[in-house]
């Protein structure tokens, strides 16, 4: 396992902008390299949507700070319309391209666990069309889709139609999508715990399928049906959610893949920039302590 800063700007299935979850935004790729290198960092996740430096730039970069480029963001729009999708698609087959010149092998995409248009059985069959029609162009560049599923009721209880909030409606959606080899998961341990999941489920994942891990603890004094999904802390600050026994069981499974915090926390947000990220890397270091893992 790996400690990844991920500075980025966080997309929602329609592609629309939220802000880091670390409450700060990278205003320059270099900077940010070099705020990941001080405080060591092994990876650094890439904004492709509007990048400030060339392709052959960002690698240049990277190497020069020994940093893996760990991912970017899957911007394809699979819930617009048919246009909308057919865009987002050619502009997503270019920055897969690129990401693939420079080494980044994982797209992260959130996928919506509600949808106040289209039911349950449209939004799936919508999807897997869409999600098929990608998988030329992540096999042309080595590429795999990270699936993040969202597991707190609470952006369910005002909706219409449920959608995929569970890691077996993501084996699901990838089995019928026919991506089994090009996709897999980004594995939150406040979705996985806080859907109802347990470490058996961890556990009966095929590990080529475990892509992508992010920790933070939830806050006390709620339950699988009350916790919120965008007030949470770092790891290991509540005890809430079951980190060690979450690296554990995937560790001993034999991943050792990119992990990243995401606390979305106000205290957080609201530090300088280079002290949020030395926060959010002590966090990880005390995290893989308990794994006898130096990050």
């Amino acid at each position: 396992m790996y400690s990844v800063l991920n500075i980025t700007k966080d997309y929602d299935a329609n592609n629309s902008k939220m802000s880091s979850t670390i409450g700060h935004e990278e205003e320059d790729f270099l900077e940010s390299c070099k705020l990941a290198y001080k405080y060591k960092y092994k990876g650094i996740n890439l904004d492709l949507e509007k990048p400030k430096y060339s392709i052959l730039e960002i690698k240049d970069i990277l190497n020069d700070y020994g940093l893996i480029a760990t991912s970017f963001h899957f911007t394809v729009k699979l819930s617009g319309n048919d246009d909308e999708f057919k865009n987002s698609l050619k502009i997503f087959s270019k920055q897969a391209e690129d990401a693939s010149k420079i080494g980044c092998k994982i797209a992260l995409n959130y996928l919506p666990p509600f949808s106040n248009n289209l039911n349950f059985d449209s939004l799936f069959k919508l999807y897997v069309k869409r999600l098929n029609l990608t998988k030329n162009i992540l096999i042309e560049n080595n590429i795999k889709i990270a699936f993040e599923f969202i597991g707190p009721t609470e952006t369910r209880v005002h909706s219409k139609y449920d959608f995929i909030h569970t890691i077996d409606g993501v084996r699901c959606l990838i089995s019928a999508a026919d991506l089994y080899q090009n996709a897999g998961f980004k594995l939150d341990i406040h979705h996985w715990q806080h859907s109802g999941a347990s470490i058996l489920d961890l556990k009966h994942l095929d590990l080529e399928n475990i892509i992508y891990l992010e920790l933070n603890d939830g806050l006390i004094g709620y339950n699988q049906f009350t916790m919120p999904e965008f007030k949470r802390t770092l790891p290991l600050k509540t005890g809430v959610n079951q980190v060690k026994e979450f690296l554990t069981t995937l560790y001993d499974k034999g991943f050792r893949g990119p992990v990243a915090v995401e606390p979305w926390n106000e205290e957080l947000a609201s530090m300088p920039l280079e002290e949020a990220i030395r926060e959010s890397k002590q966090s990880l270091d005390d995290c893989f302590k308990l794994i006898n893992l130096i990050s």
